[in-house]
């Protein structure tokens, strides 16, 4: 892999990491930089490279999710044929089955290369005392959301759609700001168009409540990088977990509270960094957390404490 830039760029879910700890934020995005070459990084960038690619069991439910029903939307629209229920949940159980053999086995510690798309799980690398009919239940839960996703009624708006009115399934997108120079990345899970209005669907695994900025995010991005008005703008939160749909419509005030959240964000992220232009940090500019339930579910606990 040809070597390249750290450069700088924005998310909500970096913005997030950022505020959870300043620490584990370093971690993911600078000192693990590079730990993807086996042979070219040192041992602690390529634990810290290792471990940033850890998900916990919640997060792997939700990823077997999201990732199924974008194979089922892309061959919808590709093909005009929806596949049946059945054999999606024949096809998300192998995949399952597979990831959590291969992770089990900590097969992820020993490719070169990118590990996005390796299964390795917290559970696996941390190894706590998770009982079988716990995963059963982690596995339920996925099969759960794909019987509510098919009954919803996604799937008829998109049979009825061209193609070409379809703007996103699962598209990782970067742009930049009006408001702020820097690139920014959002992920939508779908999003198409009819005539003049933008409709974006956002796939929810879990209970509980969502963090609206979220979904501000998004609607800020349809605007200023897609062009639409704002009062043209929706954003349908489906739980598949629980089974309900919230639509969730934005005002001018809620868009600028973005604006300004995502400028401070920026600002405070940069204030930690050596030099801005070079994108560059040092570790021990940026403290760890104080709370330590924080602490037991962070990915780079097995190394953290042995770095000052």
């Amino acid at each position: 892999m040809a070597d390249f830039k750290n450069e700088f760029s924005w998310s909500y879910s970096r913005g997030g990491l950022f505020n959870e700890c300043k620490r584990e934020y370093y971690y993911n995005y600078y000192g693990s930089w590079g730990g993807w070459d086996k042979n070219k990084s040192d041992n602690v960038t390529r634990t810290l490279y290792v471990l940033k690619n850890l998900q916990n069991r919640w997060q792997w439910k939700g990823s077997a999710v999201h990732e199924e029903i974008e194979r089922i939307l892309k061959e919808l629209v590709s093909t005009g044929k929806l596949i049946p229920l059945d054999k999606s949940k024949t096809r998300v159980t192998e995949i399952m089955r597979n990831d959590f053999r291969s992770s089990r086995e900590g097969l992820y510690w020993n490719k070169n290369g990118s590990l996005r798309n390796e299964p390795a799980l917290f559970e696996h690398e941390y190894k706590p005392e998770i009982p079988n009919q716990i995963w059963k239940r982690n596995y339920d839960e996925v099969i759960l959301c794909l019987e509510n996703f098919y009954k919803s009624q996604v799937i008829e708006e998109i049979t009825e759609l061209p193609k070409e009115t379809v703007l996103s399934i699962e598209s990782m997108t970067g742009s930049y700001f009006s408001f702020n120079p820097e690139l920014y990345y959002v992920k939508l899970d779908l999003a198409y168009s009819i005539e003049d209005r933008i409709k974006i669907y956002d796939w929810k695994t879990g209970s509980g409540n969502s963090d609206e900025l979220q979904f501000l995010i998004y609607a800020l991005y349809a605007h200023e990088e897609l062009d639409f008005d704002l009062d043209k703008i929706t954003v349908t939160e489906l739980n598949l977990f629980e089974n309900y749909t919230k639509i969730h419509t934005f005002s001018p005030e809620q868009i600028d509270y973005a604006k300004e959240y995502i400028n401070k964000s920026i600002e405070d992220m940069k204030s930690y960094l050596i030099n801005t232009d070079e994108n560059t940090a040092n570790m021990t500019d940026f403290p760890r957390t104080e709370d330590r339930k924080i602490c037991e579910l962070c990915k780079f606990q097995k190394i953290c404490f042995d770095l000052e």
